[in-house]
């Protein structure tokens, strides 16, 4: 969600800028309409964009203005007719944002492919209506060339929110050509205000209207001046929402004889309220008395509005309007500022994230993560009372501030509740259930003894403890944990060093035949021997050398260090034992550009047999670049090593892309191994997966074997191999050493049936 995170920075950005640009302040419509343009296309990083304005009876679209990004050239001029793309004029009519992914075949905009979006290699549209004064009088279109993109729901907000900029340099333009026609007026028929097209009054000095012109009664719900003065009158309707607002124009005018710019919710006769701006200066005789009021009003309501917007955008979460980080953190501050008088009850910050969310975005797309994050809002927002705050602070993050709860553990049970929200079905756009699961942190604070970033950087490092330990999990902070993040600085610091001081070990677990139970091979498990903690698991050490970009260093020593091995086991055994040894490779060796450099290096300086290396890729590191790592996999297989894909079955639509890449086998993953005697669902993946890699002609491994039952039911399956708890736990090289023994003495004359012996070391 990184990338959302930025994208909404970035668009946020870019409003902020333009609502601060110079060309809104001279109402200079051409500059406005031409900057608009530019910014969509920058932000959106598209190819053109162009505002196109309806004429007045809306049978045609005039092009006000074009840009391409690749002439920064701006255009005006063309003309679409209703009568040739009556469905595209309809949908700008009806619909608010037209996304259209795939604009050849989607049918709002495809009456454009032959003659426009063809010639042009136009795949995707995003054109959002411009609305004015109540009506569409025009659109923004964002075109898009190349493969078909997708517009996510922040793009939408964002080309919506540049509509109405349109929109405010269309009120600019007329509000300008407004004011010139009544300095005009006034100066040729002073007094006379019947042809304004601008709201002007006369009142009394204790504020009741004497008269209006046309334009100000039209504004107001009413036919002509008459009908406004007749409801308007001493005794009749009010004018103003909030009637202190009226007092107050009136004594400011009273204090300063000119007011501009006044702005108070205003009642129309017909319709929903309207935001007014008034401008009022008094008239006075020879004596100084006031003899009247005069003045003018504007319809400021499309103004507010954009306001409005663009400051909930500020303080809101494009995706799910939920409060932003900025707003979450205000109001904690108030919340904590009321507990330091009150003293009652408790304060309580939650924070929420799905677990090994990366994987729904990288598998089934950021859409389909998108959708996950707003259901998963709403199931949040049904869990709290009213007066809690839920924000999402950023990716797949969620806060809760709950204020004057009875005690701590009422606290984390409403942690629990929420992260237990996480666990029911997920239906996506293909109506398939999908199934997630959340950790949970929570920072107590009674009385507001602690600050509003000491209890999000708490909660956070209570939720990362909660992952730490398996996930799926609610963790309260404690005074334990404030250490933790400093080992973890720690060990970063330490990793830069640990490969020079060789820190660095192997461990080995056996991979069997299953039909024989013969030892065919290893797969290679990296541990490291921290001087002062001992040995460290990978999944400890790994995430940190993926943020500190150290995998590639890691792998180049794994590497190495399993080709000596494999070279030394090769030389003893002799070429006729197919005896092999599988390292893992992540996704950021594989796209790193001395990939294979470092591997042809290892190969080489060990003189081991590359038929022997089999390298193993996660099912989710599939999902990355769709064109650049089957390219990297089939050059892999082209100098000699065989592919595996590990945690086959975790990766959600592996199936539909599983024939693209060039792959040997596919290692099962556990989480269906282990529990497939108790759970047909597990039995039945297991099942499918095996029919699969038969079907394609794939060596099949089993990972998790953990007793005879399933090493039985997976040898009646026809799996090829497996590996487990049954046979060996990963074993040190001398361990190893001696399995490898066993099988030589084996192949020179033991009897074939006798099973490898299990060693289990602590």
């Amino acid at each position: 969600m990184l990338e959302l995170d930025l994208r909404v920075e970035r668009q946020s950005a870019a409003l902020g800028a333009l609502a601060r640009h110079d060309c809104f302040v001279r109402a200079d419509l051409a500059v406005c309409l031409r900057r608009i343009n530019r910014v969509a296309a920058e932000t959106l990083e598209v190819a053109r964009s162009s505002i196109w304005l309806l004429n007045e009876d809306g049978t045609s679209l005039v092009c006000a203005d074009h840009y391409d990004a690749s002439s920064t050239v701006d255009g005006t001029g063309q003309i679409l007719e209703r009568a040739d793309f009556p469905h595209y004029f309809q949908a700008i009519l009806e619909d608010r944002v037209i996304a259209a992914s795939d604009a050849q075949s989607d049918p709002r905009t495809c009456e454009f492919t032959e003659n426009y979006l063809i010639p042009l290699g136009i795949a995707s549209m995003l054109d959002a209506p411009i609305l004015f004064g109540g009506r569409t009088v025009g659109v923004l279109c964002i075109e898009h060339i190349g493969l078909p993109r997708g517009w996510p729901r922040d793009e939408q907000v964002f080309t919506a929110s540049l509509g109405d900029f349109v929109a405010m340099a269309l009120a600019a333009e007329e509000r300008t050509r407004a004011e010139s026609a009544l300095r005009r007026a006034e100066e040729r028929y002073r007094g006379i205000f019947e042809n304004a097209i601008e709201g002007l009054f006369q009142m009394c000095p204790d504020g009741r209207f004497t008269d209006v012109n046309p334009a100000m009664a039209r504004m107001l719900g009413f036919a002509d001046a008459a009908g406004f003065l007749a409801a308007r009158g001493p005794v009749g309707a009010p004018l103003f929402v909030d009637p202190s607002r009226r007092a107050e124009l009136m004594r400011l005018v009273d204090a300063q004889d000119r007011v501009v710019g006044f702005e108070a919710e205003l009642y129309r006769r017909d319709g929903p309220v309207i935001w007014g701006g008034f401008s009022i200066r008094t008239v006075r005789g020879a004596d100084g008395r006031i003899l009247r009021l005069e003045g003018s009003l504007e319809d400021v309501t499309l103004r507010r509005r954009a306001e409005d917007q663009l400051a909930h955008v500020a303080l809101h979460d494009g995706l799910t309007n939920l409060p932003n980080r900025a707003l979450f953190m205000d109001r904690l501050a108030q919340s904590l500022a009321r507990a330091r008088l009150s003293k009652v009850g408790t304060t309580a910050v939650v924070l929420l994230d799905v677990d090994r969310f990366s994987l729904i975005n990288d598998s089934l797309g950021h859409a389909a993560g998108d959708r996950l994050l707003i259901d998963l809002a709403c199931r949040l927002s049904a869990r709290l009372r009213p007066g809690n705050t839920l924000a999402r602070l950023a990716g797949d993050e969620f806060a809760v501030l709950a204020e004057g709860l009875a005690d701590r553990d009422a606290a984390l049970e409403l942690a629990e509740s929420l992260r237990s929200s996480v666990a029911g079905p997920f239906v996506d756009a293909t109506d398939q259930e999908l199934f997630a699961s959340a950790s949970a942190g929570v920072c107590f604070d009674v009385g507001g003894s602690q600050g509003p970033d000491d209890m999000v950087r708490h909660a956070g490092t209570a939720l990362h403890q909660a992952k730490a330990q398996g996930r799926a999990r609610c963790l309260a902070f404690t005074d334990d944990m404030r250490t933790e993040p400093l080992l973890t600085l720690k060990l970063q610091s330490d990793m830069r060093r640990a490969i020079e001081r060789d820190e660095f070990l192997l461990y080995y677990q056996p991979i069997l035949s299953l039909p024989d139970r013969r030892l065919t091979g290893f797969e290679a498990l990296i541990r490291w021997n921290h001087a002062q903690r001992g040995l460290i698991p990978p999944a400890t050490f790994i995430p940190i050398a993926e943020e500190n970009g150290l995998m590639t260093d890691l792998g180049d020593w794994v590497t190495n260090a399993a080709c000596r091995q494999m070279r030394a086991w090769q030389d003893r055994v002799g070429a006729p034992v197919p005896l092999s040894l599988s390292i893992n490779v992540a996704p950021t060796q594989l796209i790193h550009p001395e990939a294979f450099p470092l591997l042809d290096r290892a190969v080489a300086a060990s003189g081991v047999d590359i038929g022997r290396i089999k390298l193993e890729v996660t099912e989710t590191a599939l999902a990355g670049d769709a064109e650049l790592l089957p390219q990297r996999l089939r050059a892999l297989r082209e100098r000699g090593f065989r592919i595996l894909i590990d945690d086959f079955g975790t990766g959600y639509s592996s199936l539909s892309r599983l024939h693209r890449f060039p792959i040997d086998g596919l290692k099962i993953d556990q989480s269906f191994v282990k529990p497939m005697l108790y759970d047909p669902d597990s039995a039945a993946i297991v099942r499918t997966i095996v029919a699969l890699g038969k079907a394609l002609e794939l060596d099949l491994f089993a990972e998790g074997v953990e007793d005879e039952g399933t090493a039985a039911e997976l040898g009646r399956m026809q799996c090829d191999f497996a590996q487990g708890y049954l046979f060996a736990r990963p074993l040190p090289v001398d361990a190893a050493d001696g399995l490898v023994e066993d099988l030589m003495e084996e192949l020179a004359g033991k009897p074939a049936d006798r099973p490898i012996r299990t060693l289990n070391p602590a």
